[in-house]
């Protein structure tokens, strides 16, 4: 069962994260690192680049060294998330260029302002999870990309934190954990947008640690939390805590602990129209 997101409630964990973020995001660095490496393949000389979820502008700052005449619209919906980006790009953006190849879009990814049929690309890593409408999400980003143009993605798939979501469940008897989209449904929801038939392959990583203490740290350091509508709390509460540290035991291995991701990666055509005139 899918459960809903709660917006605002992510909006603040995100702009609590901002300061965070950059030192807890090395599994969503080494995933957009291997998003980069996708493009490689790809034979595309966008000048107008969104980079859909921005956060701190790590991914935007490598999109402009890719594609040196490019313009990056850095979108997020987190203020201060935005704010990281601004001086982390402001600090590397050449002297030469008299207008900055930057701009800043804060607004939440499933209803974007920006014009029809106006960017080459668009981009998006570790971010449409949390969407609560992703035939809407798809819908916006088709709508924005000129005929021809390429939006490429990676997200989280189901298997993500199972072992914190088969502990928590267990504990409290609901939903705990935040609800990630197979790869088939994401494929039906591009296809039913209009988008060509996506190209879509899934890795799969465990980062292990010591001490789950650490897992919860790095999940609320780059604002990662649960977001649910109906959850009555969060990963928190003394007692409830404690009962995860002692129930996640059980999958201690050579003595660390293991946090299992999956990673679906995609990209897509924004299919020209055929004319009926």
């Amino acid at each position: 069962m899918y459960v809903m997101i709660n917006k605002e409630y992510k909006r603040k964990s995100f702009n609590r994260a901002a300061l965070t973020y950059d030192s807890c995001s090395d599994l969503q660095d080494r995933i957009s690192d291997n998003l980069i490496h996708r493009l490689n393949s790809i034979e595309l000389n966008p000048i107008n680049i969104l980079d859909l979820g921005c956060g701190t502008g790590r991914n935007g700052i490598k999109l402009r060294r890719k594609y040196e005449m490019s313009e990056i619209i850095n979108y997020d919906f987190s203020e201060n998330m935005l704010r990281e980006a601004r001086q982390k790009q402001q600090l590397i953006s050449s002297k030469k260029d008299k207008i900055s190849p930057y701009s800043y879009i804060c607004a939440d990814i499933e209803e974007i302002p920006i014009e029809e049929n106006s960017l080459d690309l668009v981009w998006s890593s570790s971010t449409i999870q949390w969407c609560n409408k992703l035939d809407s999400v798809f819908d916006q980003v088709k709508k924005i990309l000129r005929p021809g143009g390429l939006f490429i993605f990676s997200t989280f798939g189901p298997n993500t934190l199972n072992e914190l979501r088969e502990i928590t469940e267990n504990l409290s008897k609901e939903k705990k954990t935040n609800t990630f989209i197979d790869i088939d449904s994401i494929s039906d929801s591009l296809m039913y947008s209009g988008f060509s038939p996506p190209i879509l392959d899934v890795e799969n990583f465990k980062v292990t640690y010591k001490d789950v203490r650490k897992l919860f740290f790095d999940i609320k350091g780059i604002g990662a939390t649960s977001g649910n509508v109906s959850k009555n709390s969060g990963l928190s509460g003394k007692s409830f805590t404690k009962n995860i540290i002692k129930n996640y035991e059980i999958y201690r291995k050579n003595n660390l602990l293991p946090a299992s991701y999956e990673v679906i990666y995609g990209y897509t055509w924004n299919i020209q129209k055929p004319n009926t005139d």
